[in-house]
């Protein structure tokens, strides 16, 4: 290479070829550390999805079957084995309040305000009438009053005329220089006056009843709500004719169809055979064949005195302790019947408890308890400590079986499978 050529090679901006085999080395590093980086974050992702599912109770398994769990048995005698139901039946949801509104005249629909499933408050406006003829009865009832009450102070001022006309004609009579029978004309005058104003004044009376008949008749074209509720069905529609009666009894001629929903209890027939194991007052749970797994604390209200001599069942009444919206007239249950001669639970002394069994820690603190094999929620109080692992809890009776772990989120009132014998 002669000197000319060795300066334009060092001018040549082009730079020398890369190795191929250096090349494949640096490629396949970048991709190593990709793969690993996308690994990772799908671990992470899937741990962070695990732990979420296991310990938020607030689903059911995705496969429907009951969740398995593990549980602590608490120190004292099991509710399970001393509090068993001793009877069980069925019955339905009944609401001990419920009417069908109707009109208290016979008219023609104006306007209805209501549709199925709407709440309604007590007084509330439902439906109105035509109430043309009513108000004219009323405008004409008020005109009679005041004619009336006219005639009582037209009879008034003749009554004062024909009284002094007696004084003086009694007075020129002790002169001797009127007849008797003038005195005796000018006396009956005011009696008959005060007669005549007696009846005007009657006549007044009369008028302001009419008036106040013919008030109320106008305000019964207004029809209210007689108690606050929902409304479960519409009977009525504008231009229809109503009455308090129905021709024969058997047609609904109402607006509409009124529950109030905080009346709801359980009618159950119990087989006269066992009625003995029912006394008011005891504790119940019902299950609604709309929610199998859900169990709904109730107590006896009554046990009604009379029996159904063609099916030989004794009527029984049952209150649920709390109401839920999911509750509905007319639903089918069961109802299982609890001894009230059971001793309560002793609440025992402060537990150690896993940190994750106890939901909402800081604020309203619960877990759940295994009764009958169902999950259900049982407050408790959170005692101060320092530990990382365990939270000392109390207020949990005696032989109470807390679930500390799950297969699966669980929810109050679901149905759970016991994994292992509890501790």
């Amino acid at each position: 290479m002669d000197k000319e050529e060795a300066l334009a090679s060092l001018k040549s901006p082009d730079r020398p070829a890369e190795h191929p085999q250096a090349r494949r080395s640096g490629q396949a590093h970048g991709s190593r550390g990709r793969l690993l980086r996308f690994g990772g974050g799908v671990i992470l992702l899937a741990l962070i999805a695990a732990l979420l599912w296991i310990f938020i109770p607030d689903g059911s398994s995705p496969s429907g079957a009951p969740p398995k769990v593990r549980l602590l048995r608490l120190s004292g005698t099991s509710a399970t084995t001393t509090n068993r139901a001793v009877l069980s039946a069925a019955g339905y949801v009944v609401a001990r309040r419920e009417t069908t509104v109707s009109s208290r005249i016979t008219g023609m629909i104006r306007a209805v305000y209501v549709q199925e499933g709407m709440a309604v408050r007590h007084g509330q406006i439902l439906a109105r009438l035509a109430a043309r003829t009513t108000r004219a009865n009323v405008l004409l009832a008020r005109r009679q009053l005041r004619a009336d009450q006219a005639l009582v102070e037209s009879a008034q001022t003749q009554l004062a005329l024909d009284r002094k006309t007696w004084v003086r004609i009694r007075t020129i009579f002790r002169q001797g220089l009127e007849s008797r029978s003038a005195l005796d004309a000018a006396q009956a005058a005011v009696a008959l006056d005060q007669a005549g104003l007696l009846h005007d004044q009657a006549e007044v009376a009369a008028a302001r009843s009419e008036l106040a008949l013919a008030e109320i008749i106008l305000g019964h074209t207004v029809i209210r709500a007689p108690f606050t509720g929902i409304v479960t069905a519409k009977y009525a529609h504008r231009g229809e004719m109503i009455s308090p009666a129905a021709v024969g009894g058997f047609t609904k001629t109402g607006i509409c169809e009124l529950v109030d929903m905080q009346s709801l209890e359980m009618d159950v027939d119990v087989n006269e055979s066992f009625i003995d194991r029912v006394h008011e007052g005891e504790p119940a749970r019902v299950v609604l064949n709309a929610y199998p797994d859900w169990n709904i604390p109730a107590h006896v209200i009554s046990v009604v005195p009379t029996a159904n001599k063609n099916k030989g069942t004794v009527k029984v009444r049952v209150a649920f302790q709390h109401l839920d919206p999911r509750i509905l007239p007319e639903m089918a249950g069961e109802v299982y019947f609890y001894s009230k001669t059971v001793p309560p639970l002793a609440p025992s002394g402060p537990v150690a408890l896993p940190r994750h069994a106890v939901f909402n820690a800081a604020s309203q603190p619960f877990v759940f308890l295994d009764e009958g094999g169902h999950a259900v929620r049982a407050r408790i109080q959170v005692l101060p400590h320092k530990g990382s692992q365990q939270i000392f809890v109390t207020g949990l009776p005696g032989g109470a079986r807390v679930i500390i772990s799950w297969s699966s989120r669980i929810h109050d009132g679901e149905r759970v499978n016991v994994r292992h014998r509890p501790a």
